[in-house]
């Protein structure tokens, strides 16, 4: 029993070549049609923005240095508030609050030696006391655009300054 020789159907390497062409056209059309499907092309969202401040006592004078601070409104503020006193060892802190709340606050912590409530409604973001050398943290998310104002609880007539939030 003779086998005869497989035969390719008449389809020669040009061919084969046409056919492969167009398969990758079809799959690379494929590809194009679905690729807004799985997220290509699509804008991504951006990243919150996460902005670290530095703020410190102006040595044992009463003062922050610096007393203007910038970010953009609804990025995430990482405060660094540090205690840079060598001779007095008063407590500081570092109290954000709302522009039309900053006097009755000030009023408040004059009152009560500085220690304010712990939820207390005026207040945006705050540091905890602490002593001569230390630093603290406070994160918190920036109000919308605006300048809004911080104090030192102990201090909230001398140690002042602005946070300038930009769109």
């Amino acid at each position: 029993m003779e086998t005869e020789p497989r035969r390719t159907r008449g389809m020669g390497i040009a061919s084969l070549s046409a056919a492969g062409d167009a398969r990758r056209r079809v799959l690379f059309g494929l590809a194009a049609l679905l690729s807004p499907l799985c997220g290509c092309g699509r804008k991504r969202e951006s990243e919150p923005k996460v902005i670290d401040l530095y703020v410190a006592s102006d040595g044992d004078f009463l003062a922050f240095k610096p007393d203007e601070l910038t970010c953009p409104a609804g990025a995430t503020v990482r405060l660094t508030f540090h205690h840079a006193g060598r001779i007095l060892t008063t407590r500081h802190n570092w109290i954000l609050t709302y522009p039309d709340k900053v006097e009755a606050l000030t009023k408040e912590a004059e009152d009560d030696d500085g220690i304010l409530p712990k939820d207390e409604p005026r207040v945006i973001a705050a540091t905890p006391l602490c002593d001569k050398g230390m630093s603290v943290m406070v994160q918190f998310v920036a109000p919308p655009p605006g300048d809004y104002p911080y104090i030192c609880s102990t201090h909230p007539e001398d140690m002042t300054g602005v946070l300038h939030v930009t769109k």
